[in-house]
């Protein structure tokens, strides 16, 4: 049986050796034909070496990159979706001239899936609705394969609300949340699955992926200090959806390890 495996939000750089050992772990639980993704917005917020950090992602087994705004909040980060050929995929509702792309046909080994990102509109960057977007996208969509979509940003009742809106009557539709770091509740229902938030990779004694002095310093006392992450021992929330030959979810687990 095929599995999606969604990992949290990475929130900033990590060594190539743990995220070895999250996606063994992963695959471990998932048995045979998985396919691992992930969301990287937070490393693409903050990582010093993004470029070397995108490489490490895709060398440690993840085979698709999800991101957020912060995609292209940065040079390092416009530039890498300018210039990489790997498969990054920045949200489809920013601005039509901003690099990289939206979307996705991924071919796995036993079946191909769409998979998309959106930015539901809580951020600082404005973008196109993302029910006009998906409008536009399962009406000009012509196949029956399974679709993935990760949605950005931390509007609960809209991402439900979407859930309702593209997948009640259609079979093989996942909705995936970020942007809160806390992983939520998994809510399957009739031919759709939704998690509200799939949670965080990040070093267990740091604070959104910072040391706590610096979280305090640019969150509380607003300084203009650069971002000083923490290393450690690391707490990764991941999510594995199975699905029948007609891309249908039929179990899934929610887990936390730490590595």
């Amino acid at each position: 049986m095929l599995a999606i495996a969604f990992t949290g939000v990475i929130q900033h750089e990590v060594e190539q050796a743990q995220l070895r050992r999250l996606t063994a772990s992963v695959r471990a639980d998932a048995g045979t034909g998985c396919i691992v993704v992930c969301n990287a917005d937070g490393l693409f917020a903050s990582a010093a070496r993004l470029e070397a950090q995108i490489e490490v992602l895709f060398d440690s087994g993840i085979d698709v990159v999800f991101l957020g705004e912060q995609a292209i909040a940065r040079n390092a980060g416009r530039s890498a979706l300018m210039q990489s050929d790997r498969p990054l995929i920045r949200p489809a509702n920013l601005a039509r001239t901003c690099p990289g792309r939206g979307s996705l046909l991924f071919g796995g080994t036993e079946k191909s899936f769409w998979m998309l990102s959106v930015v539901d509109g809580t951020g600082k960057i404005p973008v196109e609705p993302p029910h006009v977007f998906l409008d536009k996208f399962f009406r000009n969509k012509t196949d029956d394969l399974p679709v993935i979509i990760n949605v950005n940003g931390t509007d609960f009742d809209y991402r439900q609300a979407l859930a309702w809106r593209y997948g009640s009557d259609r079979a093989g539709v996942l909705f995936f949340g970020c942007g809160t770091g806390s992983p939520t509740v998994v809510a399957p229902g009739e031919g759709c699955f939704l998690q509200q938030d799939t949670g965080s990779v990040v070093t267990d004694r740091s604070i959104g992926g910072l040391t706590p002095a610096c979280w305090w310093q640019r969150r509380i006392e607003r300084l203009p200090v650069s971002p000083v992450s923490e290393w450690g021992l690391l707490r990764c929330d991941y999510t594995l959806v199975w699905l029948n030959g007609n891309g249908k979810p039929q179990k899934h687990l929610q887990k936390t390890v730490m590595l």
